[in-house]
């Protein structure tokens, strides 16, 4: 009955305290969107890197956001394993998610048919009013698929013991991620990047179930080593271009999946996870609406925004990447979150006003039948 749920809510509330806000990590949340920003500057630019170009300071440069695009991918699905694991299904998360998906995909849309960066056809209307179904955001894609599934990864990871969740996770790390990055078994990269976030989330959930904690020193010891290994590979991959002739910049560190990225976000995690940090009004603004700064730069804006605003291509030569890169961060940055505080107040807000009891009710039904 309805009292019985009820209790059941408080009881999970309850043993969600450990679980709790965690400033340190919504720093770390807030940073890795700007590094996600300079890497989409590398990736989506005019300027496409290769071990053949000549080695300079502005090649480092646009080389070095080559390593953070995996790892903040990977800490994001950590923190919502963390999270997660002592929270239960509620899918006023998946309409929410799946609206602001739907907002950006539809403004933005209309915004280049308007000022012409895309042609009106009727494959782009579809496309601009399903972006799920065609893998418009593939982060979002794999993510919305990922809280479908963690209800039942909880009821899993539950009846676990310590052994055979390490056994799980080892398991998942050698087949999805060792095997992806040597000697990169290439139908591993299918699945839009779910296995691997399946994975990261058990990480993210052990993490918490056991309370997982290093040393300050030693986390951040263990953070400056694998970073400095990940940069020592950009340089052994052009060694390898030179022998092999094997033309990838990245390799080491980029896709999502790489075991060095993986490794590297964990060690982050766990540095940031403990900070000490109180209630910031600045990263309380700030955090909830890092998403939507994803969404504003990397979907259909991306051509104009790296591709001409932000043209790499036109500073590579000079002493002024740098500076643009920067520039390039915060001004998107600012801007995604502004735009999003906006698209809450006029759209958000005023239909979940209208549909609080229908998901209310939706939630009561979900719960009764993965408690049953």
């Amino acid at each position: 009955n309805k009292d019985t749920i009820l209790a059941s809510k408080q009881a999970s509330k309850q043993a969600s305290k450990q679980a709790s806000r965690c400033y340190g990590l919504d720093l770390l949340k807030i940073l890795c969107m700007f590094f996600v920003i300079a890497f989409h500057f590398s990736d989506h630019g005019a300027i496409t890197l290769s071990c053949s170009q000549e080695l300079s300071f502005n090649w480092y440069i646009l080389a070095v956001p080559r390593i953070f695009g995996a790892i903040c991918n990977c800490v994001f699905v950590l923190i919502s394993g963390y999270f997660l694991y002592h929270k239960s299904f509620n899918i006023r998360n998946v309409i929410k998610l799946w609206m602001q998906v739907f907002f950006y995909s539809v403004v933005l849309g209309i915004v280049c048919f308007i000022i012409g960066s895309e042609p009106f056809g009727m494959r782009s209307l579809i496309k601009m009013i399903m972006p799920f179904t065609f893998n418009e955001y593939w982060f979002f894609s794999a993510y919305i698929v990922l809280y479908l599934l963690f209800p039942f990864l909880n009821k899993l990871i539950n009846v676990l013991n310590k052994k055979e969740h390490v056994a799980l996770i080892v398991i998942g790390l050698f087949v999805f991620s060792l095997l992806y990055t040597i000697p990169k078994v290439t139908w591993i990269e299918g699945a839009n990047n779910i296995p691997i976030f399946i994975v990261l989330y058990l990480i993210g959930a052990y993490l918490c179930k056991y309370e997982i904690r290093i040393p300050r020193k030693e986390g951040l010891l263990l953070t400056i080593l694998l970073l400095v290994i990940e940069n020592l590979s950009l340089f052994g991959m052009r060694l390898i271009y030179n022998l092999t002739g094997m033309d990838s910049v990245s390799y080491f560190v980029w896709g999502t999946g790489k075991l060095l990225p993986v490794l590297t976000s964990v060690s982050l995690f766990l540095l940031f996870k403990d900070f000490n940090i109180k209630h910031t009004k600045w990263i309380a603004f700030v955090a909830p609406s890092v998403f939507g700064v994803y969404l504003f730069h990397i979907g259909r804006l991306k051509e104009i925004l790296f591709g001409c605003i932000f043209n790499n291509s036109v500073t590579f030569n000079t002493g002024m990447l740098l500076p643009q890169m920067i520039v390039a961060m915060i001004t998107i940055f600012v801007a995604g979150i502004l735009i999003d505080k906006l698209r809450i107040i006029i759209f958000e807000k005023p239909i979940f006003i209208l549909i609080n009891k229908p998901i209310e009710r939706a939630n009561e039904k979900i719960y009764e039948f993965l408690n049953s």
